[in-house]
């Protein structure tokens, strides 16, 4: 397995770690995989690249951060998740570090061309301005080409009622108490004018505004709301084709959380399916049907029962998570080729194992299976289903 990426050395510039260096690290972590899974994984090539032929793949995943949760750890970083097609990039969600990680796997900010969010949790966004913030401009020319969609949830609308014991709940910015995508974009603009007018006289920075086509996802044809039905029973929303990839999106149920999304992506080798944050569902099992790689995220709730964790928590966890061994299930009924456990909460390996991970979700999975590592790279190919 890899080691944790924060007790590496710093990196001296991006132009030497595209050279070679640090992309070694999915190659390491591929060939630690269960056997299993094995045919799946390679790492990239010197430079960052993928050619086809034995043992690579022209489409692959890599994992830039496998963490559940807005809690710092050693082991992993927040949760991100790139998906490479040939020379085009597409990131689905952005958690701490995950620029840190993009760069050090070798990915190029020129070749990003989609960003997907999946909610509005901090763990999921923290670094998703980031790339707007540091990819703009580059001493070795590597940086983002306009116009990159980027989508995601709108405005909730409402605030739902409290979960757990009565106490003062806070109002943060009342007058808009549900921003969604655009206004955190907006704000974060705002909030960074100085870099970017400063920048822009310095070192002829562009113009911030023109990089990203912000695309709020609309629901309100789904019949859900953001008080008593999140995620009803819908048909999935089509969203995106640029001629390499489609991304189709359904409503999940992550406990008060509106919207909250998942996404099926049909490349050239594969359909990939991220389940973002969310409880055990039927909209999910339905949507990914016959994937060739299932991303679902992952919670041991008995870990947090045995530890005393308070009823509001562990009520989270069940109704707003799914737990491991439901993951297995969910994979195990939709019939998937290949599950990769993400977003794995608790995150640090000290407290569950890989090992715990893998014999929670093989309770009902028998495909293959992945527990997920920062920097993993994972190819992706046509799977042969069988009815798990």
């Amino acid at each position: 397995m890899p080691t944790d990426p924060e007790s590496r050395p710093a990196v001296p510039s991006r132009r030497r770690l595209l050279q070679g260096g640090a992309v070694a690290t999915g190659a390491a972590a591929a060939a630690a995989l269960a056997p299993a899974a094995a045919a799946h994984a390679a790492g990239p090539a010197s430079g960052g690249r993928w050619p086809l032929g034995k043992g690579r793949f022209r489409t692959r995943l890599v994992l830039l951060g496998t963490a559940g949760g807005p809690v710092p750890n050693a082991d992993r970083f927040g949760i991100s998740t790139a998906l490479v097609v040939g020379d085009r990039t597409y990131l689905f969600d952005a958690g701490r570090g995950s620029v840190s990680q993009y760069v050090r796997a070798g990915l190029e900010f020129k070749r990003l061309r989609g960003m997907f969010v999946t909610h509005l949790h901090a763990d999921h966004t923290a670094d998703l301005f980031q790339y707007l913030l540091l990819g703009l401009v580059s001493p070795d020319g590597d940086a983002l080409v306009p116009p990159i969609d980027l989508y995601g949830p709108g405005r909730a609308g409402a605030l739902p009622p409290q979960w757990g014991k009565p106490r003062p709940t806070p109002n943060v910015n009342p007058d808009n108490p549900t921003p969604g995508l655009k206004d955190l974009f907006a704000d974060s603009l705002d909030g960074f004018a100085y870099h970017f007018n400063i920048l822009g006289r310095e070192a002829n920075m562009p113009d911030p505004s023109k990089f990203l086509r912000i695309h709020e996802i609309d629901v309100s044809g789904t019949g859900a709301n953001p008080i008593d039905d999140l995620a009803p029973k819908m048909a999935p929303i089509k969203l995106f084709s640029d001629g390499t990839i489609t991304v189709e999106t359904i409503l999940v149920s992550h406990g008060l959380v509106f919207p909250a999304f998942a996404y099926r992506v049909t490349t050239p080798d594969g359909v990939v399916v991220f389940s973002g944050d969310t409880g055990y569902n039927e909209n999910l099992i339905a949507f990914s049907r016959g994937a060739d790689v299932l991303v679902h995220e992952a919670v041991s709730v008995g870990y947090y029962k045995d530890k005393g964790s308070d009823e509001a928590f562990i009520k989270h966890l069940e109704e707003g998570h799914t737990d491991v061994v439901k993951v297995g299930e969910v994979a195990a009924r939709a019939g998937v080729g290949t599950l990769v456990l993400s977003h794995l909460g608790p995150a640090r390996s000290d407290m569950v194992s890989d090992r715990e991970w893998r014999k929670g979700a093989r309770t009902h999975f028998k495909g293959d299976l992945v527990v997920g590592r920062d920097l993993m790279n994972i190819g992706v190919r046509h799977h042969r289903h069988h009815n798990h």
